[in-house]
């Protein structure tokens, strides 16, 4: 993020990278308790949409993510929910300013955010096949459950990092790989999400 005429400029976190939208395009981001804006957020459209879903399923079919175990997905799902915990009221903030409000709500909301990384972290390597019944004695009747390939996941502007991990958490326990939509209203906890650490500078 860069400081451009005293709002803090940010970028989407595609591909591993923070880059621009394909326009170049931003929009301003307002505080509701001061009624004025505080941050411009990249204006995103189909050209980076199509960019993030070629990311995602390069990631789905290639690289380390297809390799992994359903233990070690879990494994990090859990680590996100500690590194979550850890910037629970970083996180907070964040959401106060975004969408005005309460600290004491939005503080317990993101604290608990976190759990649905350890409940389906947990999940993550128990999600089995079963054999069905069925009528037929000379048919073996088995369902696999298998990652469908790239998630899209849209959320609404009222709890943006609540229900972002209700989404990517069951999403990236089944082995999917998920591109996250936030609202235009509420955008800037889903970009600290996208890397769980401080948001970086762009010089």
């Amino acid at each position: 993020m860069t400081a451009t005429a005293s709002l803090t400029r940010y970028k989407m976190f595609i591909d591993g990278q923070w880059v621009d939208a394909a326009s170049g395009d931003h929009f301003e981001s307002d505080d509701p308790f001061l009624a004025s804006p505080w941050a411009l957020i990249p204006r995103g459209a189909a050209a980076d949409v199509d960019r993030a879903v070629r990311a995602a399923h390069k990631a789905f079919i290639s690289g380390e993510w297809p390799k992994l175990t359903a233990s070690r997905r879990g494994a990090l799902l859990r680590r996100l929910g500690d590194l979550t915990t850890e910037r629970s009221l970083a996180l907070a903030e964040i959401e106060v300013r975004d969408n005005g409000k309460l600290y004491a709500e939005m503080s317990m909301h993101t604290a608990y955010a976190a759990q649905w990384y350890h409940y389906y972290g947990g999940l993550a390597d128990k999600i089995e096949g079963a054999v069905l019944p069925t009528d037929k004695p000379d048919t073996f009747n088995y369902t696999r459950y298998e990652p469908l390939g790239v998630v899209a996941a849209i959320v609404p502007w009222n709890f943006p990092l609540l229900l972002a991990s209700w989404k990517v958490a069951p999403a990236l326990a089944c082995g999917n790989t998920v591109v996250l939509k936030p609202a235009e209203l509420t955008p800037l906890s889903a970009l600290r999400l996208a890397t769980n650490h401080e948001v970086r500078e762009f010089t």
